[in-house]
C-alpha cells in the first residue's frame, strides 16, 4: 500500500483518513486541465480557480495546499501570496513557474511541465511544511497578545 500521491518506494501501510486538497489556480486551461486530472487520478481532491478569486477560493474549498502559477506582475503576485499565508485555513503554498528558472525566495517552486512525480514530490514536501490551521490560529492569537 502506498500513501495517497507517494511516487513509488517501499511499501508503507499508512494513508492518509482524507485526501489532499488542492486548489489549482492559474490562467492557462490546458495546464490546469491536464495537471488537474493527472492529480485526481493520483488520488488528491482538486479544484480549480483563477487567480482573482484564489482567496476566497481557498476558503470556499478549505485548501491544503494551493499550486498556484503567478500570471499578473510580481507585485500583484506578491500580494496574493501575502493574503494566501494570512488566510484562516493557512494553506501550502507552491508555485509554478514558466520555466525560465524564475524562483523566489523562501517558497516553494516547481517548473510549469515539470514530470508529474515530480510535482507530487513536491506536493508532498509542501504538505509536510504546512502549519495546520488550528496551530496557526494559536499563533495569530500569541502574536496578537490575546493568550
Amino acid at each position: 500500500m502506498h500513501a495517497a500521491g507517494e511516487p513509488g518506494g517501499e511499501p508503507t501501510n499508512v494513508r492518509r483518513l482524507q485526501p489532499l486538497r488542492i486548489l489549482l489556480c492559474g490562467r492557462d486551461r490546458r495546464f490546469m486541465r491536464v495537471t488537474s486530472f493527472l492529480l485526481s487520478r493520483r488520488g488528491y481532491e482538486i479544484a480549480q480557480a483563477g487567480t482573482a478569486d484564489i482567496v476566497e477560493a481557498v476558503e470556499r474549498h478549505r485548501s491544503d495546499i494551493v499550486v498556484f502559477e503567478p500570471s499578473e506582475s510580481k507585485v500583484a503576485a506578491a500580494h496574493t501570496i501575502s493574503a494566501l499565508q494570512t488566510s484562516k485555513t493557512s494553506p501550502a503554498l507552491l508555485l509554478v513557474t514558466g520555466g525560465d528558472g524564475t524562483r523566489w525566495n523562501g517558497l516553494a517552486t516547481v517548473d510549469k511541465w515539470t514530470p508529474i512525480d515530480d510535482l507530487v514530490l513536491e506536493i508532498e514536501k509542501a504538505a509536510l511544511r504546512r502549519i495546520p490551521p488550528s496551530v496557526a490560529a494559536l499563533l495569530a492569537d500569541r502574536e496578537s497578545g490575546s493568550l
